[in-house]
């Protein structure tokens, strides 16, 4: 091979870098209180993310999930520059799901639903950039209709009923 001709040290470098690379990066979801840290809505590999240094302080993309401090799973979804992104969903501390929505840039956007401990639909409704809008319908624990609103584009309640 010519890269390995002895002569070329910077092109031996180059690859052994890539492999380095591709063989660290991984798409297990990473604790994000164990490893990130928030700085205004955005997440940070802490110092101890990678034992190489140029993964560290830097901002996250990838898989992620918080925990409760007793240790069950609170919520999991992905990270993309360092923001909540994409799917999320979260359970309780005794692993019922509480809720699934969209995240875009660290912002809920996108339809959400949230569940009773019963599993039963608790309300579901649309955000934009952080604000509710659109109809929300909230349920009771039996699934029955209880409450419908209408949000304008700026979060505001237009026609409770």
């Amino acid at each position: 091979l010519i890269l390995f001709n002895g002569s070329n040290v910077k092109m031996k470098f180059l690859l052994l870098f890539f492999i380095l690379i591709l063989f660290s990066c991984s798409n297990e979801p990473v604790n994000m209180e164990e490893v990130l840290f928030e700085r205004s809505n955005q997440y940070i590999t802490k110092d101890n993310f990678s034992p190489y240094f140029f993964f560290n302080q830097k901002v996250y993309n990838g898989p992620a999930y918080n925990k409760y401090r007793s240790g069950e799973k609170k919520e999991q979804g992905m990270l993309k520059n360092g923001y909540k992104t994409g799917s999320w969903t979260g359970w309780n501390r005794e692993g019922v799901k509480r809720f699934t929505g969209e995240y875009k840039e660290g912002k809920e956007d996108g339809i959400w639903i949230g569940f009773h401990p019963n599993g039963k639909k608790k309300y579901e409704g649309k955000y934009a950039n952080g604000l509710q809008i659109g109809t929300w319908v909230y349920y009771d624990s039996k699934g029955k209709k209880e409450l419908q609103e209408s949000y304008n584009d700026f979060g505001r309640v237009i026609n409770p009923k």
